[in-house]
């Protein structure tokens, strides 16, 4: 009775830390820092707006269009997991291909609206707000890139198994493979979630 009253009891914060796969804790770690360092830019350029003689920037459309792509993709990507453990393959596949395309609309606006960025005038050396406006965005876009290329090599391996019956068993039964989609999942949630905060304060504050 004692030993199932243990196993019953709810895990301290550190247990469940001691349990947490590594690569889970990456992703949180990960997920932490790149706050920390958005919260610190995002402070910093909140700070220089006081000190700029003018801080008008016109922000191009198309981050509209970016925003709109990058939260559809997350509700597209959302039941990627569910897909997976309902052995849903066909879905799964066509969930992570439409995400994939949808970030890549999502690239492809970031590219125009610093294309546009440039052809106004709006430089990284123009003026503080300008840098801070780069600095972020490309930022921003460095964490895409990663997440995305991830994206695309998870959507390689799960052609691959969904071709080969055995594999395929054998990767459902996998708990690492169930890892890998919550990873993808929180990851890309994350970015969307980062990506509006910006566009957000560019909005409001620009």
């Amino acid at each position: 009775m004692a030993e199932k009253k243990t196993k019953n009891e709810q895990l301290t914060f550190f247990e469940k830390v001691e349990r947490m796969h590594p690569y889970k804790m990456m992703l949180i770690l990960g997920i932490v820092g790149s706050s920390l360092i958005f919260f610190f830019l995002l402070f910093s350029f909140f700070v220089s707006l006081d000190n700029t003689e003018t801080s008008t920037i016109q922000i191009p459309a198309v981050f509209v269009l970016s925003s709109v792509l990058i939260i559809a993709s997350s509700f597209i990507l959302h039941p990627a997991m569910k897909y997976f453990k309902q052995e849903a393959i066909p879905a799964l596949l066509t969930s992570l291909r439409f995400t994939f395309l949808l970030g890549l609309g999502f690239a492809f606006c970031q590219l125009i609206g610093w294309t546009e960025l440039k052809a106004s005038g709006i430089l990284l050396t123009t003026n503080v707000s300008g840098s801070f406006l780069y600095v972020l965005t490309a930022l921003h876009g460095l964490h895409f890139i990663v997440v995305h290329t991830y994206l695309g090599f998870l959507i390689f391996q799960t052609r691959s198994i969904s071709k080969d019956p055995v594999k395929l068993l054998i990767a459902e039964t996998n708990p690492f493979w169930h890892l890998k989609y919550e990873l993808l999942t929180k990851a890309w949630h994350f970015l969307g979630v980062l990506w509006m905060i910006l566009i957000i304060s560019f909005w409001v504050f620009l």
